[in-house]
């Protein structure tokens, strides 16, 4: 949870990936997109328990927190996450397609499979 993390993991696609300039920013967009979220929703139980981000380590001691922010177990991430898994179960019908793919291209394939063949059950 700080630049430095960031920054390995910017190398690290770009030395991996094929595409590897535009990786190489995705991984640097979602590593800060993180950040935003465990800023915004990331907070203990109790309201005195927020979540701070060492963002500047080993740099600087200055940690980001946000006073306002909701408890990680909050309605609020449970409505997130429960769009989140819809749009997967949508483009994996729409567009053939999960996040699987990254992990295993048959185990995607019987996902998609598994999705459409839903969708053809539920129309009969």
């Amino acid at each position: 949870h700080n630049i430095s993390a960031a920054v390995v993991g910017a190398l690290a696609a770009l030395l991996l990936a094929k595409r590897k300039l535009f990786t190489a920013l995705m991984c640097l967009g979602v590593f800060h997109l993180h950040l935003l979220c465990d800023l915004v929703g990331a907070r203990g139980p109790r309201a005195v328990d927020i979540w701070t981000v060492p963002y500047l380590v080993p740099f600087s001691s200055v940690e980001l927190s946000w006073s306002g922010q909701w408890p990680l177990d909050g309605w609020q991430n449970l409505v997130i996450t429960v769009i989140m898994i819809a749009l997967v179960f949508i483009i994996a019908r729409e567009k053939g397609f999960s996040p699987l793919e990254i992990f295993s291209v048959r185990a995607d394939k019987l996902f998609v499979k598994s999705v459409n063949d839903y969708k053809s059950n539920v129309r009969k």
